[in-house]
């Protein structure tokens, strides 16, 4: 087989593998209602999104086998400066338990678990700013969350192409449908704090709509694709080499 014949082969096979990722990224998608008045600054909540995948996607997405957990991915479009520092869930009793933070699942990202406990081991009061804005108040749940790590803003969630991934185990007996259900009824809310808004650098609180959004955005190939098209690449530039020689 002559090297033109093996670019349109493996070309092929590109297509053919982003093809099949891209049939399964099919999320549930959130945009944000801020609820915190500062009219002074501007108002980013479309441009903040959330991802919620079901068992089987984020099984594929992240190239592991999971077992009755989903994953949320949160983003931001930034076409205003804003950097999402502090996640929050609010739940009424879906949730079993968070099982990890991915961070750089797009982009590069540096976040860690809320910190729940104070020294002698009582839950501290940890709320989102604002949260009391809500209607009901946003109560975050314990053990639940991320926050951005100490250092430089771009740490968190502050331009298009960061994202980050939380991942939760359900409760027996709850389904993805069941989760879909609860945050378009309010019975499980996703707070952020979002700081460096604007030219001011101000920071506001947002809750999810209930209502998902129709266009998807921003979705990042898994990490199988990337690394078959690194392989690809590589490919094609042997052969190259190979009858060049």
């Amino acid at each position: 087989m002559n090297w033109t014949a093996n670019c349109k082969t493996a070309a092929m096979a590109g297509v053919l593998m982003l093809s099949a990722a891209s049939a399964w990224a099919a999320p549930t998608s959130f945009n944000f209602t801020r609820i915190t008045s500062n009219p002074e600054q501007p108002d980013v909540g479309s441009q903040l999104q959330m991802d919620v995948y079901n068992t089987t996607d984020a099984s594929a997405f992240l190239n592991q086998s999971l077992t009755n957990q989903i994953l949320f991915t949160f983003a931001n479009s930034a076409q205003t400066a804003a950097n999402i520092a502090e996640i929050y869930f609010d739940d009424s009793g879906f949730l079993a338990s968070q099982t990890a933070i991915l961070n750089s699942l797009g982009g590069f990202t540096s976040f860690s678990p809320v910190s729940w406990t104070k020294p002698n081991g009582t839950l501290k009061n940890v709320v989102l700013p604002g949260g009391n804005n809500a209607d009901p108040n946003f109560e975050p749940t314990p053990y639940f969350g991320a926050n951005v790590d100490q250092g430089n803003p771009s740490l968190g969630v502050n331009t298009g192409s960061d994202v980050l991934g939380i991942l939760v185990s359900l409760n027996n007996g709850y389904s993805f449908d069941d989760i879909s259900s609860a945050l378009t009824g309010g019975a499980l809310r996703i707070g952020m704090h979002v700081r460096s808004i604007g030219a001011a650098g101000a920071s506001d609180s947002y809750i999810n709509n209930r209502i998902p959004t129709e266009t998807i955005s921003g979705v990042p190939l898994p990490a199988s694709a990337w690394m078959f098209l690194s392989g690809l690449v590589g490919f094609l530039g042997w052969q190259r080499r190979k009858a060049a020689a």
